[in-house]
């Protein structure tokens, strides 16, 4: 009678534990958009329709999404300073992405450079701008992609409004359909361009858990169209198509951007990462929780 008295007991114990939840506060999605292509004298084709595509892609995937279009340098850090109340430290997940003109301005540089659409003269702008504003936010995770070219040119440059380097602006002409910063005239005269560069002691080093995709590797040209879609940039016409795979890490989606570009140029231009995430990211998440196991 004992033993059946104790095992009513344990089973109204068990029947009335309830075995508690954690509850997980959602990360938030933040991303800023940037399409420029209305530069003088070098005018691109997609980089506005490239950037809208993306837009309404991260969109789609619950980001909350900033769009900035033939954005100057002083739009671009208005937008900035605007977008510092979007993001909850540690707690946010932010995308920034770039379609336009784009440079080394030293030989076998990793500083990357991005062009503005600044009608008084071209300025550039160093994708270590955005490592700064990233680590002064403190994203928990970021993700940073550029679709833009990253051969070398060699500028009238104008550091602060000092002239440092007097070089011709490169006269190869050969850069249309490509993201690069040759300018090209209609008339065909070539000019000496001055280009400005914002040039603020940004460092250098990666943001924590931090993804940089490029269009290209290093030395390469990005195509400004996609054989598969003219109306988009062959990177962004691939990032467009994986971005929103379900069930598959940041990673996978990048490696699949890669083997598009790969087979779209005959290996011509090969899209690079720079891997600093600290965990994988699914922005479609999960729906089991099982380990993501690559294609063979």
């Amino acid at each position: 009678m004992r033993q059946i008295v104790m095992f009513l007991f344990i089973i109204v114990l068990t029947g009335c534990y309830i075995e508690p939840k954690v509850q997980k506060v959602p990360i938030n999605r933040v991303a800023l958009v940037i399409g420029n292509q209305d530069y003088r004298g070098n005018t691109l084709k997609n980089p506005i329709s490239d950037a809208i595509g993306i837009k309404e892609t991260l969109e789609n995937i619950g980001f909350d999404v900033t769009l900035l279009l033939d954005s100057t340098l002083d739009q671009l850090n208005e937008t900035l300073e605007g977008l510092k109340g979007n993001i909850e430290a540690n707690n946010t997940l932010v995308f920034i992405y770039f379609a336009g003109h784009g440079n080394t301005l030293h030989k076998n540089s990793s500083e990357q450079f991005l062009m503005m659409t600044d009608k008084d003269r071209p300025t550039l702008v160093s994708i270590f701008k955005f490592y700064d504003f990233l680590k002064k936010v403190k994203a928990r995770h970021s993700i940073i992609a550029l679709d833009v070219c990253r051969d070398y040119q060699e500028h009238y440059i104008v550091e602060n409004e000092k002239l440092q380097n007097k070089n011709n602006f490169r006269g190869n002409f050969s850069l249309e359909g490509f993201r690069g910063t040759t300018i090209r005239y209609d008339d065909g005269v070539k000019e000496d361009v001055q280009v400005f560069v914002e040039k603020e002691k940004y460092s250098y080093k990666l943001p924590p858990s931090t993804l940089v995709s490029y269009a290209t590797e290093r030395n390469q040209r990005a195509k400004d169209y996609s054989l598969h879609d003219d109306g988009h940039g062959a990177y962004t016409y691939a990032l467009m198509k994986y971005l929103d795979d379900e069930e598959i890490p940041i990673g996978e989606v990048f490696r699949r951007v890669r083997v598009s570009i790969l087979e779209e140029s005959n290996r011509q231009q090969v899209s690079s990462e720079i891997m600093g995430l600290e965990k994988n990211i699914w922005l479609v998440p999960k729906k089991a929780p099982i380990a993501f196991s690559p294609p063979i």
